[in-house]
Parts: structure tokens; sequence; C-alpha cells
């Protein structure tokens, strides 16, 4: 019996011959599932069978480490094999894989370093990426780096699958494979917390109501609450069997988490158990509807763990766990008024740039000719190009350094590879503890909030302790052909130098103290100095959060000659028309001093790349256009919306990303800031006839029943909106545009032009509203017309007495 004989209940299973038939080498399949089908279990397998043993690995890949383990043991037991002959996987810090291993189940990390160190991937016939519906930046990347690869490799087949539809994915893959999943009904009650109640409190309550043979999955933001609501389940729950699912529990418990024969207990895990892992016996799930999620913002440079809402797409999710094996039951602790957002942004708009900056530099290929679901930001990219050209891992042309190759090789963040190759400048291959120590509490981001001194100390704990912590420190030290004396003190000047060297790879961390005690960096905020605050002029903030509504940080006291403030000074460019010519205007800040001013003038060519540069480094929802050019573009976008006409892509990243195209020809010396070319731009974008269609079906200007021309707005929301007096719509029972195709929102106005009324049925106003405003208004404007039957009486802007007259 075949392992595919032996799940008969996966609904997938009946599917099989049709995903025989959607698979063309070379030509990307995605399957879309509903949850609960088996495609990862099924596809791998099915793969795994029908491709002979010599013709290529297959790799499957798993988005986080514990799905990956698990899924690789799984698949394992069900072929009745041991995990590393032929079914192996390999996730950071551990890999388990032999000669014979011919799937491969890997998180995206690991993959994308496979790519850069063999961008065919010699000896691999099929790429798997699961769970894409989640959109983390690195699935992203390795979309767009197999596509590519793709077009080189014929015989690649490439297999997206996901448990939510994607409209992005969708329109990039053509060829799909649908199919149902299996969900017995799951009913669902809501329960908000009472005021005060905390989320182990709300937990405890919650399994009150809950049989005691029940298996429980309980969704809780991270690991911080699955430790209290462990601790608050022993002393209120006692009888329950609580086990955690998450990466820092031990291997034994994950699986007594994971294994039905466990018998019942409470599972307290995280969203990594919304779609990429299966506990077939849960029967009833408790979703607090939060998450926490890191957070960067590119403004500041911070990053930080945000605790917020879940999505609708999530909850549903969650929901679907209660239902695999039988009906089921939900528990929410949110209102059901709660408002969600229908899903989750992808990671790539969210997420610091500078490793996927480098990565793409290592790829090679351009950002725009990838086929992004989502385009990464442009402004975000360069900013992070311009601080990568700085460390030395690009060159100025942007392309990838022998020092940025290193990087991948280092296995970490290019902030923290950065620090780790300035120590090796400076120090050589000899090491004060601290450096290490400094650049493992980075890696392993173990704590924000902590003192200088404790940090230290904790991190020479850790790296005696803790495995991963070991691996890591002897990775580097390999790489860079140094070591670290671990049972050297750590001393005030070990810490200066340290300081020093760190500065080079945190310039933009730099802060200068202001007379209220904080320090004010480049970047425009000021951060408090923490409880170990140096109280020197200077300081290395190596560590930033949110402390409330501002910021504090852990800082290094730095001792900066005048030539180190020059050397460690920032360059802030802004581009200006003065006295009728362009120029760049490069202020050199460290902290909130500037330490010199240059200005460049700029010539035809220059000025069109600068301006150009600068437009795209800005969000384009910012960009200042004129109203002839905001019209024209808010009513092509409706018109786009509504199918009215077949116009180019007109979202913000593509006109951005095209602006050097439909904008750059236009720009000339001679133009201020005010007077850029923006209508006759996007016209030309648009086409000249596909303009004039949009006059015509969207017009400035709509002819009201009175034969008066107003002006037809268009709204933020994309809502067509039109206003005039109340007698100039008599005789209609609706306004619309586009031939009939689009409602458009009438405001009445009274003879005096005060608000009477908005309505987009005209029939009805006249039928319901319309005698009550009129008793009203009969006495205020008498010389009016009133009538008692609108509908029969002609549109009119003039008095009584004026139409009596004509």
């Amino acid at each position: 019996m075949t392992p595919f004989e032996a799940l008969p209940d996966l609904p997938l299973h009946a599917h099989r011959a049709e995903f025989e038939a959607a698979l063309q080498p070379g030509t990307p399949l995605l399957v879309e599932t509903e949850p609960g089908a088996g495609k990862s279990t099924l596809v791998p397998l099915w793969l795994l069978e029908q491709t002979a043993p010599d013709a290529g690995q297959i790799w499957l890949v798993q988005p986080r480490i514990l799905p990956t383990r698990n899924l690789a043991h799984r698949l394992a037991a069900l072929t009745q094999t041991e995990v590393g002959q032929s079914i192996g996987y390999q996730v950071p810090f551990e890999r388990r894989l032999g000669s014979v291993t011919r799937l491969h189940v890997m998180t995206p990390g690991i993959l994308l370093q496979r790519l850069l160190s063999d961008p065919e991937l010699s000896g691999v016939s099929t790429v798997i990426l699961d769970e894409v519906h989640e959109r983390a930046v690195n699935q992203d990347l390795a979309w767009v780096w197999l596509h590519e690869l793709a077009q080189l490799r014929d015989d690649l087949q490439l297999i997206l699958m996901t448990a939510t539809p994607d409209a992005r994915l969708s329109n990039l893959i053509p060829q799909r494979l649908t199919a149902p999943g299996r969900q017995h009904p799951v009913q669902t009650r809501y329960q908000p917390a009472p005021p005060r109640e905390s989320l182990p409190a709300q937990v405890v309550r919650a399994l009150g109501q809950v049989p005691t043979e029940a298996t429980v999955l309980v969704f809780l933001p991270g690991w911080r609450d699955i430790e209290q609501t462990e601790q608050a389940l022993r002393r209120h729950r006692p009888q329950r069997h609580c086990v955690r699912l998450h990466s820092r529990v031990e291997h034994r418990e994950q699986q007594a988490a994971l294994d039905p024969t466990s018998g019942a207990r409470v599972i307290l895990a995280t969203n990594i158990a919304e779609s990429a892992i299966t506990v077939p016996d849960v029967t009833v799930v408790i979703d607090s509807g939060l998450v926490r999620q890191l957070r960067f913002d590119q403004g500041t440079g911070v990053s930080r763990l945000e605790t917020r809402h879940i999505s609708q797409a999530a909850a549903a999710q969650r929901q679907g766990r209660a239902g695999r094996v039988q009906a089921g039951e939900c528990l929410r602790l949110w209102s059901q008024e709660q408002q969600l957002a229908p899903a989750d942004p992808p990671e790539i708009r969210q997420t610091d740039l500078l490793p996927l900056a480098l990565q793409l530099a290592h790829w090679g290929s351009p950002t725009s000719e990838l086929a992004w679901p989502d385009r990464p930001s442009e402004a975000g990219l360069q900013r992070a190009r311009s601080t990568l050209l700085q460390w030395g891992h690009l060159d100025p042309a942007y392309r990838i350094t022998e020092r940025g190759r290193q990087v991948s090789a280092l296995g970490t963040h290019p902030r923290i590879a950065a620090l780790l190759q300035h120590c090796r400048d400076h120090f050589g291959t000899a090491w004060p503890p601290v450096a290490l120590q400094l650049a493992l509490w980075l890696h392993f981001d173990v704590a924000t909030d902590t003192a200088t001194d404790s940090l230290f100390s904790q991190a020479a704990q850790l790296w005696q302790q803790d495995r991963y912590w070991q691996a890591q420190a002897r990775r580097w030290q390999s790489v860079l052909t140094c070591r670290a004396d671990t049972s050297a003190a750590v001393d005030d000047q070990a810490l200066a130098e340290l300081a020093l060297v760190a500065a080079k790879a945190w310039p933009d961390r730099i802060g200068h103290r202001q007379a209220s005690g904080r320090y004010h960096l480049a970047t425009g905020i000021s951060v408090d100095g923490g409880t170990r605050d140096p109280q020197s002029e200077w300081a290395l903030i190596i560590s930033l959060y949110r402390q409330g509504r501002g910021h504090a940080g852990v800082a290094l006291p730095l001792s900066l000659s005048t030539a180190d403030i020059e050397a460690l000074a920032q360059p802030e460019k802004s581009l200006s028309h003065r006295r009728g010519h362009w120029q760049w205007t490069i202020e050199w800040r460290l902290g909130d001093r500037v330490v010199r001013t240059d200005h460049e003038r700029l010539g035809a060519t220059a000025f069109q790349q600068a301006m150009l540069a600068q437009l795209q480094a800005e969000n384009p929802a910012t960009w200042v256009l004129p109203t002839d050019a905001s019209d024209l573009l808010a009513r092509a976008r409706l018109a786009q919306a509504h199918s009215l006409l077949t116009l180019p892509p007109l979202d913000d990243d593509t006109l951005s990303h095209c602006l050097p195209e439909w904008l750059g020809p236009l720009l000339h010396l001679n133009q201020s800031s005010t007077q850029l070319p923006w209508r006759q731009g996007l016209e030309n974008y648009m086409g000249f006839d596909r303009v004039r269609q949009l006059s015509r079906l969207l017009p400035q200007e709509l002819e009201l029943p009175s034969g008066r021309k107003a002006r037809l707005h268009v709204d933020a929301a994309g809502r067509l909106s039109v206003e005039g007096k109340l007698q100039e719509f008599f005789g209609a029972e609706k306004i619309t545009a586009a031939d009939g195709r689009l409602p458009v929102t009438v405001q009445l106005m009274s003879p005096a032009n005060r608000p009477l009324a908005i309505t987009d049925d005209l029939a009805s106003f006249w039928a319901n509203s319309y005698q009550q405003v009129a008793r009203e208004m009969r006495g205020r404007y008498p010389k009016h017309p009133w009538p008692e039957n609108p509908l029969d009486h002609p549109a009119t802007r003039a008095t009584r007495h004026r139409q009596n007259r004509t």
C-alpha cells in the first residue's frame, strides 16, 4: 500500500489526476485549496512517487522552523522511513539530510542561501512553496527568483500552494488547480473581556465552558503570553493537561502538543498553528484575536514588536482548526462588533529592506524586471542601498562587493555583519569578548529594555549555555578567521573601543546629548539613554525601542574627536530651486549637529535625474499634484475600478516605478517645483484616445436636468457626486454618469445654497422626504417652485415669476 492509498479521507486525494495533468515543467502551478484539503501532505508525496530517483530532488519550502520539522517527520512516517533517508529537512542550526534524500523540506531563508550559492539549482527538479498566502518577504523573494530561474530552466517545475486565494498571485500564475477542503460545522461564540481582565484570565474563564475531555487550541499573541497563561492555568485549572507549541520549547513538548495519542490537552500556541501545522484532534479553539508581529519604521529605523488585532482571513483560519475531524466550537475573546481588516498586508510593505536590498544586489537582476506580487518600495530600497554602500557591501554602481557576499556566509542581518566586519578591520584576529557578545546579543534579539552592564553579563552567560549561540559564534569566527577570549573581563577601555568601532556600522544611531538629557539622532528622534545613561556628549544607541509615545535605548558612551565627527557625519540631501537654478543642498549631520553644508548646482540631465530620484523616494500619496492632474487621476482610477476603460496600471507603486518614462522627458530646468507637468505626463502615460474617452464617460462637468452644467466631483473613496438647487432636479428619478453605469450622489441645495439633503436615489427622496422639506421651505422661499408632484414639474433654476415670463 502506498502512502496515498492510506489517506483516502483527504479531500485533495480525489484530484490527483487533475494535479498531474496540470503539471507542466517550466510553467508554474498554483494549488489553491480550502483548509484541510491535505495539500502539504499529498502533493509532495505524489511528486516523490512519480519522480524517478535520478530525475532530481524535490524541495518543499515551509514558512517557519517548527512546521518544517513537523512536516518532514510526518511525511517520513507516512512513507515508513526515518527522517534523513528519502525525506529530510534543514532549518537554521539543524540539518537532517542524507546522500539518498530526495525530498528536502526547508525554510525560505535556507532556500535563498542555496539559490545564491547555486543560482541554477543543479540537481533539483521541483520546488514547492507552501503557505504562500502568508506573504512573508522571504517567500515573495523566493518566488521572484524562482520565476526568473524557470525562464532559463524549462525543466524546472514550480508549485505554489495556498489555503487562501490571493488575487495578485492568481494574476501572475494563470495555471491553477483548485480543490475543496474538509470542514465540519464550527459554532462560533464571542466572549469579550470585562474591564481590566487580563488575557490569561480570559483564557481561564473560557476554559470553564469547555468539557475536560476536549482538546483545546488556544491562540495567543506571543511567547510571554504563553508563559503567563500556562502559569494561570496551573493555578486555576490544574486538572487540565497543558502543553506549549512554540519553537522555544523542547522537541518532546512540541510532539506532545501535536500527537493525538497524548489525550485531551490544552495547547497554547501563537499564529504558527493558523495554517502550517495541523493538530488532528482539536475540537475547540479559543482565539485571543491578537497577533504579535515585528514592524519596521523606515523613517526612524526602529523595529518594534507590535500586538494588534488579527485580520478576517486569519480569524477564519483559526476558527477552521476546530472543525477538522468533527463539529467543533470557537470562542473568540472579543466583541462581535469588533471590526477586523479583511487580510494582513504583505510583509514587504512593513519590513527593514536592508537584507532585501543586499540579496537583490547579490542576485544581480534589476528589481524592476522581477515578477513581484507586491513591488518593494523604491524609496526604501534606495535608502537601504545608500547604507549598504557606506558599509562597503555595495559599490557606487550598487553592485555587490566581496564584503557584501561575505554577509551571506556570516548568516546574519547586514547591520550586524557590518559590525563584525568593522571589528575584524579594527581588532584583527584577536577580539575582546565584548565584540562577539554584542553581536550575538543583537543577532538573537534577546531583550531591548536592559542596561549596558547587564547586557554583557547576560550575553556572556548565554554564550556559555546556549548551543545556538555557540554555533553562531563558531560560524562567525570561522568566516572571519578571528577568536575571542571568553574569559576576559569587560572593562571601560574595551567598551569605549568597541563603541567607536560599532559607530561605523550605526552612524545613524549616534546621538548628541540635549539639555533635556535625551540623545538626538540624525533621523529626527530623541532617545532616553536608559537606566545606565552614559551622560556623555555623544552616545551610540545600540538598541532602540518604543517607550510610551517616545523612544528609549541602550547607550554606549562615545568619545569623538573632530576628525571622528567629520568621518561619521551622514549626508542629508535636498533638492531646491533657488535664484532661477536647481541645486543639491547637502547637510552633513551627526545627531542634531550640522557638521558642514555643501551646494551643488545641477545641469539639465542631472536635474532630471535628481527630480525623478526625489519623487521616487517619496510616498506617491504625498506628491503635490495640481488640481487638473489629481482630478484626471481620480477619474481614471474610477473608470479602471469599474472596467469602463482599459487603462495601464494606475496604482501608486507602478506610477512611481514608471515615473522616468511618463514624467522624465517633460522635465526642464526652467520649471519650478509648482510647475511640473503632471497633467501632461499622465495624459501621455494613459494615451490621448483613452483620455478623450475618459472625458466623455466621466466629464468634469455634468449636465443637470435643468440644463445647467455642474462640477462632477470624485471623492477619495471613488464616489461621484454633484451639487445643485433642489429645483434643478425636478422630474429626475436618478442621476448617473458613464452612460448610466455609475450612480451619482446628489447634494440638494436650497435657493440660498444651503444643504437640504444628500441622496443617490432621487425617486425615493421625492416619494418620502420631499414633502416635509417643501413644507419647511415654502415660507422661506415663496418665489421658488415647490410643487406637490416634483416628478411632473420641469427642472429649473429660475423663480416662479421668471418661469411665468418665459
